[in-house]
Order: structure tokens, then C-alpha cells, then sequence
């Protein structure tokens, strides 16, 4: 599920999607900036730990992850977690339920009878389920097209 992936991409430090992730010898990964302003603080007490484990480092070394960089920038590519909401929500109309599509362009709801069709006339209308199959399906392409 996209929640659960959502949560594994977030930083224990700032709480948001990591920026620039890095690691060191303890594999758990971090912001830069944010493990790099952790250790800032610690400069005094010579020791740096890790956030999460709480393992001290004399002089720890951090590594890049492109790995998970990847993974982020594919992640926040897609509105994966617009379009879940999507399949379990009556947003933005429950009357019309049957007839939910989902804008790629505006990632949003969108009602074929309530909302204006000129609104979303140059962008990429799909339905809901097309929607979630085309991202998966795409599986690391970072476009994709209407039906």
C-alpha cells in the first residue's frame, strides 16, 4: 500500500519525505541536513549518534543512498496516494459515484456530471482504476498518459 511505502520514505528527524538521503554505519538513513544539523549539536560532547539506534560514532562517514533517492523521486512523482484515497472515498461527489475520474495533471477528483469539463479539457483525464494501473505498470517512467 502507498501509506506504508509513504512511511518508509520519511526521515525520523524532520518527519517528511527524505531530501538527499544518506546513511552510515548503521544503515538507517536521514536527510543530510538533517542528520548533518543533528550532529551540529553534538559537536560538544565530541560523540555522534544515530538518531534512530542510538549507536555512537567517532567519525562517521556518510554514504549516498541513490537507491533510495530513486525511489523517492518516483514516489513523488506519481499522486499514488491521491489516487488510493480515491478508490476509497465518494470525494468530491457521492451522488455521482459510478463516475469518478482522477486528473493526472491537477492529481484531484474529478465528477464528469459536477465538475465543468472545461476545466480539465487539455489534461490528463483517466479514470480511477486506469489510473492506478497505468503507475504501476509504469514502474519508473515519469509521465503518464490518458486514455
Amino acid at each position: 500500500m502507498a501509506c506504508c511505502l509513504k512511511d518508509e520514505l520519511l526521515c525520523s528527524i524532520c518527519l517528511s519525505i527524505y531530501q538527499d538521503p544518506v546513511s552510515f554505519g548503521c544503515e538507517h538513513y536521514f536527510c543530510r541536513k538533517c542528520i548533518t544539523e543533528h550532529w551540529s549539536r553534538q559537536e560538544l560532547h565530541g560523540a555522534r549518534d544515530c538518531p534512530e539506534c542510538r549507536r555512537t560514532f567517532a567519525d562517521p562517514h556518510l554514504s549516498p543512498s541513490l537507491k533510495l533517492s530513486n525511489i523517492v523521486e518516483r514516489y513523488s512523482a506519481f499522486p499514488l496516494d491521491a489516487i488510493l484515497n480515491a478508490q476509497r472515498s465518494s470525494y468530491p461527489c457521492k451522488d455521482h459515484e459510478k463516475v469518478k475520474l482522477f486528473c493526472l495533471t491537477d492529481k484531484s477528483l474529478v465528477c464528469f456530471f459536477c465538475d465543468e469539463p472545461a476545466l480539465h479539457e487539455q489534461h490528463q483525464v483517466t479514470t480511477i482504476d486506469e489510473a492506478f494501473e497505468e503507475i504501476q505498470v509504469s514502474n519508473g517512467r515519469h509521465t503518464l498518459t490518458a486514455h
